[in-house]
């Protein structure tokens, strides 16, 4: 068996050309041919939890074994199934997986660079630039401005997330990211080992 680049073996390459490909690989141009016009990411979870692969082959330096499905195949089962019932289905698939997604967020700690904007009394806004702390939907930082510890919404107006970190960035000073994280009981993180 040769190997085609780094990518993808000969016997791969043949199956492409036999209409077998991978699920992520399968394209709305793909099925359209078949007269599936509904959404790729729709086709391709179908093709995940219905369909039968009919093949693998190695497609990558690791030699990682990828699935192929055969597209004519894959459409035609499609067409002959109850569209409403799957669109049920995979309506509950994806209110799953979020609510997996939002779970996951919320455990999430880490440190990052962020930037805000607040509100002067002159009515202008001033933008500002810190190191914070994100714990599940907030962002932990001494406010320069104020002169305090704050925390903003990461998901509000007026701020967003530049830069994230594993651990402590040295322009965070380890008193603050401390204070921060004694003040909100952010217990998450082994204080001896990433401060």
């Amino acid at each position: 068996m040769g190997y085609i680049g780094n990518s993808m073996s000969e016997n791969a390459a043949n199956a492409y050309d036999k209409g077998r490909k991978p699920k992520s690989s399968i394209t709305k141009e793909d099925i359209q041919k078949y007269g599936i016009y509904e959404g790729i990411t729709f086709f391709r979870w179908y093709i995940e939890y219905y369909c039968k692969a009919i093949e693998w082959h190695h497609s990558s330096p690791r030699f990682n074994e990828t699935l192929f499905y055969d597209i004519k195949d894959c459409c035609t089962n499609f067409k002959n199934a109850d569209i409403k019932k799957l669109k049920a289905e995979y309506a509950e698939y994806k209110k799953q997986k979020k609510s997996k997604t939002d779970k996951e967020i919320d455990s999430k700690t880490y440190y990052a660079k962020v930037k805000y904007s607040i509100s002067t009394r002159s009515g202008k806004r001033k933008y500002l630039e810190v190191y914070a702390i994100i714990y599940k939907h907030w962002a932990y930082y001494y406010d320069d401005y104020y002169k305090k510890i704050s925390k903003k919404n990461k998901e509000g107006k007026h701020f967003c997330i530049t830069e994230e970190y594993q651990t402590r960035p040295d322009e965070m000073s380890e008193k603050i990211a401390n204070d921060i994280i004694n003040k909100y009981s952010i217990k998450i993180f082994d204080t001896t080992e990433v401060l």
